[in-house]
């Protein structure tokens, strides 16, 4: 039987994370939505692709594995193509997005083709809301989009919508999301925000987003936004 809803989650490096994230989800919303996990597992050096091998004992989880880093957006594009559900959720594994929010994306998704977390209390180092505050003037200068966050990887989209956006060449490697709301948009889907409580990350760091990176991803980013806006 197909699930309702599938969560498609991106792991890389995060076995001590997941270990406990994905419990914690099922807890959450076992036995109120029919759900299933799909674990993009992109070319880890810890044991994360072990201890999902473990946990899909136990939880309905497909795993997507690749011995090399793929990069985030590929590894993303992998797990739309194998989604099957009526009802798709983007959701990192890095354990910042509270699972009992699910529920609340669940009860409003009729409210339009894609539901669009925003991080009403964002907890993340102020050298990165600098940034994404700039990329995000820009961006709804060029879309125009109707989104609070729309950097925030924890979305909600219908069948129509992932199997739509399914297939694209990533023109912003490191911006997943921005790309796939815009690209929403130029499709002519409709959005809706819903506010969600961020959480503090409790292992590791992120290296895309590091201080000494972000300038060149904020480069390539925009550069990816306007191929986006005008050759796409």
């Amino acid at each position: 039987m197909v699930p309702k809803l599938q969560i498609l989650m991106p792991v890389h490096n995060e076995e001590k994370i997941i270990k406990n994230l994905i419990p914690e989800i099922d807890k959450s919303i076992n036995k109120r939505i029919e759900y299933s996990f799909i674990c993009c597992e992109d070319g880890s050096e810890d044991k994360s692709l072990f201890v999902l091998q473990e946990l899909s004992k136990k939880y309905p989880i497909k795993i997507i594995t690749s011995e090399k880093k793929k990069g985030y957006s590929v590894a993303m594009l992998d797990g739309i193509k194998a989604a099957t559900a009526d009802y798709l959720l983007f959701m990192d594994s890095d354990g910042q997005s509270n699972p009992d929010e699910i529920y609340n994306f669940w009860i409003n998704r009729d409210k339009a083709d894609i539901i669009n977390g925003n991080r009403a209390n964002r907890d993340d180092f102020m050298y990165r809301k600098i940034y994404s505050n700039i990329a995000f003037i820009i961006y709804k200068i060029l879309f125009k989009l109707p989104i609070k966050d729309p950097s925030y990887a924890f979305v909600l989209a219908k069948r129509k919508v992932y199997e739509k956006l399914s297939d694209f060449k990533p023109e912003m490697p490191d911006g997943f999301f921005w790309e796939f709301n815009a690209r929403a948009s130029k499709e002519k889907f409709d959005f809706f925000n819903l506010d969600i409580v961020h959480k503090k990350r409790i292992y590791g760091v992120t290296r895309i987003y590091s201080l000494k990176n972000l300038p060149l991803v904020s480069y390539n980013n925009f550069l990816g936004m306007i191929k986006i806006k005008f050759f796409s």
